[in-house]
């Protein structure tokens, strides 16, 4: 346990920690409280008996704090607001503006912090401020990260409570809600079959003529250690939809910004983070850097080769060209024509027709 300086009167120390799987890694032991596995590329890796807490709270009772009148959630603005938002930036969570209106990115901010520092699960945060959590929002808090056996960056993830953290020289720089693999009720990684459009060859090589066909595959996010192996800069439209500033470290699964990032898992497997912050995260992290994943069960370090690999993608035995149309994406129109009929009224308002049907017909490509 590390040392910390108290400052003031400390009144306690709270530790709030995530513990491991009791799966005992296979290996050859190196001490009474580590264990050495092999990685997914063939090296040792040296798996801690024990995990250090990632969050600590240094309460002071001397310290002076200030109370909220009510609680905070979405839509509501005011300096109480922009204090959070101040805070949780201090801390290295990203609100986005510290402008005092409680948007998507200071709730977005909130669900991260309910998880990482009150220790909750996805299911159990609230994205609400009350007055409880305000006081320890303003105590001492100290992130740290799991694993200490680096000191260069590297990235934390933890999927049941869906937080990603940069750390940089074992310092919290990036703190950042996610949304990974969609499960189902049980737990487990959904089952999704889709219409897909190929435009490149295994080497990366534009086809002459791009081919759609359906696929099928499973919403896994898997637990392990990995590298950072390429980054894309900008928007990049692959099979499954668009990504923004993806940042690759296990094959096709990539940390990327998206619109949508709800407070659940919900993406084909990729980690979804959010959109404003997806320029951010590419600087903060390089090629080689290491990616530690949580997934509840496991550590890192005792995920199989097999744990590790994403779900591949198999042919749609159900999938028709002609049937496929009424699943797939509609591609967004501006204008509606009608040609062949005669009995049908033209609608009074054009404009107005025209902003309904684009509106009410209209998919966005979901995103990985």
């Amino acid at each position: 346990m590390p040392v910390i300086a108290a400052a003031g009167v400390l009144g306690a120390v709270v530790f709030v920690g995530f513990s491991g799987g009791d799966d005992k890694a296979a290996g050859s032991s190196t001490g009474s409280d580590q264990s050495t596995v092999l990685s997914d590329d063939g090296s040792l890796l040296t798996v801690p008996g024990s995990t250090l807490a990632p969050v600590v709270i240094e309460i002071d009772p001397a310290k002076v704090k200030t109370q909220l009148a009510a609680s905070l959630s979405k839509g509501m603005y005011g300096d109480e607001v922009k204090a959070m938002q101040q805070r949780l930036l201090d801390l290295g969570f990203q609100p986005g503006p510290v402008d005092g209106q409680f948007g998507n990115g200071t709730q977005q901010a909130l669900w991260a912090f309910e998880g990482l520092v009150s220790n909750l699960t996805y299911k159990q945060r609230t994205g609400v401020l009350s007055n409880e959590l305000w006081q320890t929002m303003q105590d001492d808090i100290i992130i740290q990260p799991r694993r200490t056996e680096t000191t260069t960056t590297h990235v934390e993830i933890d999927l049941p409570k869906q937080v990603l953290v940069v750390y940089e020289q074992g310092k919290a720089i990036f703190i950042s809600h996610i949304s990974s693999g969609k499960l189902t009720p049980e737990g487990v990684p959904a089952t999704f079959c889709e219409e897909v459009t190929i435009d490149t060859d295994s080497n990366g090589v534009p086809l002459a003529v791009p081919e759609k066909k359906g696929i099928c595959a499973e919403s896994k996010t898997p637990g392990g250690v990995f590298d950072i192996d390429r980054k894309v800069a900008g928007h990049r439209v692959g099979a499954l939809g668009g990504m923004d500033d993806p940042v690759y470290f296990n094959y096709g699964i990539a940390i990327h910004g998206a619109v949508n990032v709800p407070n659940e898992p919900a993406s084909h497997g990729c980690i979804r983070i959010p959109q404003f912050l997806s320029p951010v995260f590419p600087t903060l992290v390089d090629k080689g850097d290491q990616v530690w994943v949580w997934d509840g069960k496991k550590e890192p370090e005792q995920q199989s080769k097999n744990d590790m690999q994403p779900s591949w993608n198999r042919t749609d035995p159900a999938y028709t060209t002609t049937t496929s149309s009424t699943t797939t994406t509609v591609a967004p129109t501006t204008t509606v024509v009608t040609t062949t009929t005669t009995t049908t009224k033209a609608p009074v308002a054009t404009t107005t027709t025209t902003t309904s049907t684009t509106t009410t017909t209209t998919t966005a490509p979901p995103a990985p």
